[in-house]
């Protein structure tokens, strides 16, 4: 049964903020580790959070009878963290090494436009219903 915009949206937020304390999680204490790598972090953050994003968005998020089997959708999947990645790591990198925003304190901020274009390929492509 395909669920509504509003259903899936409050549904999206829940699983993205698990997701999102996980990657940032990840990239605050690669940070603490290694001051300066915010690139090689943000890579390590997303890679990590799109592990647990998928499982809980394919499961809980879109949990509709489904148009393309799990291996599809993780194919799917793995070229949107690619995406996100890559759009995420040139947004940090312009911020960061160009306009001299600080490596910690933007991250939310890129993250807020990458995770928008997240949902809308989920719902659209991804996890379409049958």
């Amino acid at each position: 049964m395909k669920q509504g915009l509003l259903h899936q949206g409050v549904r999206y937020g829940l699983v993205g903020g698990v997701v999102y304390a996980v990657d940032f999680a990840s990239y605050a204490a690669i940070l603490w580790a290694v001051p300066g790598s915010y690139l090689p972090a943000n890579v390590a953050g997303k890679a990590i959070g799109a592990v647990t994003g998928f499982m809980l968005h394919r499961n809980f998020t879109f949990s509709w009878d489904q148009k393309a089997g799990a291996a599809e959708q993780a194919l799917s999947y793995s070229v949107l963290v690619a995406f996100n990645i890559a759009l995420s790591s040139v947004l940090l990198w312009v911020l960061v090494a160009h306009a001299g925003f600080n490596e910690f304190w933007i991250k939310p901020l890129v993250d807020g436009v990458v995770i928008g274009s997240a949902f809308i390929a989920g719902r659209l492509w991804i996890y379409r219903p049958a």
